[in-house]
């Protein structure tokens, strides 16, 4: 893979420019993500358990208890979006809420034995699809690829992409 720097040529081999190759790659993630998101709920049962409760159990497993706020942040969404999907989990028996010794206001959300039993089992059958996925293609692959995704995200938080996708940019030219 190229370093950032590197990847800024006017062209490819094939002739296409850099931005054609980066709007075929975001039109790619994009479709994968939507069919990331199909094919969770075909696994995880239509209605059952959405990806956003998926992504948070998965969240409160790896990364122990959070308030509803780092939660949120993360996932660059409101805190009301995620106080939604605490209180289904919560209503669920997947969840609960204790008291954080940080701040008085913001509890915190952990998952109740119910939930981690679940994780397991989500864990486990998430190993079975994953390496459904895998097969035929190496891990030097997907490494390569995780390097390339990880490094267009981290432009997308970054304060230059904040300036550049500013709405005032459009309005100086």
């Amino acid at each position: 893979m190229q370093k950032p720097d590197e990847t800024n040529t006017v062209s490819n081999h094939d002739g296409e420019s850099i931005q054609q190759e980066v709007d075929v790659f975001t039109r790619e993630v994009a479709l994968l993500y939507f069919r990331m998101k199909v094919a969770a709920q075909q696994y995880l049962g239509q209605g059952r358990h959405s990806t956003g409760r998926r992504g948070l159990l998965k969240s409160l497993g790896e990364e122990g208890p959070q308030t509803v706020p780092q939660m949120a942040r993360v996932r660059a969404v409101s805190r009301q979006h995620i106080q939604t999907v605490v209180n289904e989990l919560r209503r669920d028996g997947l969840a609960k809420t204790k008291d954080n010794p940080k701040h008085r206001r913001s509890k915190l959300v952990t998952l109740t034995s119910a939930g981690h039993e679940f994780l397991e089992t989500l864990h486990e059958r998430e190993g079975e699809l994953m390496s459904f996925l895998g097969e035929g293609i190496s891990q030097q692959d997907f490494k390569q690829a995780t390097s390339l995704v990880r490094l267009v995200r981290e432009r997308l938080e970054s304060e230059e992409w904040t300036a550049l996708a500013n709405p005032d940019h459009l309005r100086s030219q």
